[in-house]
């Protein structure tokens, strides 16, 4: 008999779905969907896993075990509300069509709902269902109050339960309390985060990764890990992790961030047992996916550099790029491009053995069970099939 788990449930629920249905020709409407479908899709990933599709919502789970960081909740809700905004906004951009489906894409947006509790997941009917008193909730919770009580229509609502697990007191004691009323479960106290904001944010930073095909100071370093995404992100960004596969770092702190989580304008103070210290300010910042920073030298230069992690059979692909060194003039820049090339072939090599000790802690991670499972593949038809039930 499957054991109940406890961990994090979340529904993104495309809101204004029934009157676009009901106010557009259905072929359009349907080719619409199943991008928007397809975009959240593509963002869900690790620590979640996907239940089901539920009509104009979809309903994921997290057990607590896969989750290596509260922060990588926020992480994922943020991520799916950014692609749905993105693919919505891009197809209001490009459409030349005026029937009514294409035009009434704006009146469409999406609002989650996270709840921190137990579950089991349980096979009725050929398929895997999660069942239990929490899983009623947070669908109870999605019929609120909170548009008319805040004004916000494009939200993320945490139970009390799901902040607290999060660990972020601080982020979520900014947000707005909201009361909802159900009938089986009493009030219920929410912490709403108004997402366009955020999204305005996040669609404002410059794309400034290094590419595989920029001038870099030395080749690309690769590895395959046998680690999912969020993992190994937890590894690469986590302060008090550093030290387990960077060799001779004895100190790492962190300044700046934003009540708790890091970003755009985070510093790192990476201390070595040397006495050098580097400081790495983040300059791009992609939860799960893709970090870059600039590396201070002297002189006011830079070394700009960029960590990207990507889901690959049996874990993950992570991959370091290092640019050109950058300074305040051309005399400088020559001079640190001079000095770095001589230095580049052992920061290479420190690298390639940083990947080597994170495939060791993979493995260690897999013998202690604390990767999640790897999320399968959401195909185009598995898509179609769901919004074809719905119509």
């Amino acid at each position: 008999m499957q054991k109940p788990e406890t961990g994090y449930l979340l529904i993104a629920d495309i809101t204004g779905y029934t009157r676009f249905l009901k106010d557009s020709e259905l072929e359009h409407a349907r080719g619409i969907l199943e991008q928007l479908f397809s975009a959240l899709l593509a963002k869900l990933r690790s620590p979640f896993t996907l239940s089901n599709i539920q009509g104009d919502a979809i309903l994921a789970h997290a057990g607590a075990s896969r989750v290596s960081d509260g922060k990588h909740v926020l992480d994922v809700v943020e991520g799916l509300y950014f692609a749905f905004a993105e693919t919505l906004e891009h197809m209001i951009q490009n459409t030349t069509c005026a029937c009514a489906a294409c035009s009434n894409i704006r009146n469409l947006d999406l609002k989650l709902v996270v709840h921190h509790g137990a579950y089991i997941e349980q096979a009725i009917g050929g398929r895997k269902e999660l069942g239990g008193p929490d899983v009623i909730l947070i669908h109870r919770l999605m019929k609120n109050g909170i548009v008319a009580a805040t004004g916000v229509r494009a939200y993320a609502a945490f139970t009390e339960a799901a902040a607290a697990a999060t660990g972020l007191a601080d982020f979520f004691a900014d947000t707005v309390r909201h009361s909802e009323h159900t009938d089986e479960f009493g009030d219920v106290t929410l912490r709403v985060l108004n997402m366009r904001p955020a999204w305005e944010k996040h669609r404002s930073h410059r794309h400034v990764a290094i590419e595989a095909g920029d001038p870099q100071l030395f080749e690309e370093v690769a590895a395959d890990l046998q680690m999912t995404p969020d993992r190994c992100w937890h590894y690469l960004t986590t302060p008090e992790l550093r030290g387990k596969f960077v060799p001779n770092v004895v100190n790492f702190t962190r300044s700046g961030t934003d009540l708790g989580r890091p970003g755009v304008g985070t510093v790192d103070h990476c201390a070595h047992g040397d006495g050098s210290v580097l400081v790495f300010n983040i300059i791009e910042w992609r939860p799960h996916e893709q970090i870059s920073y600039q590396l201070g030298l002297p002189m006011g230069g830079a070394i700009p550099m960029t960590i990207a992690v990507s889901p690959a059979p049996g874990g993950c692909h992570a991959v370091v790029r290092t640019g050109l060194p950058v300074g305040p003039n051309a005399i400088v820049q020559t001079l640190l491009r001079f000095i770095c090339r001589r230095q580049a072939p052992k920061i290479r090599a420190d690298w390639i053995d940083s990947f080597r000790k994170l495939a060791d802690l993979a493995k260690l991670d897999l013998a202690q069970g604390h990767v999640a499972e790897h999320m399968p593949a959401h195909t185009a038809e598995a898509v179609k099939q769901a919004v074809d039930a719905r119509l």
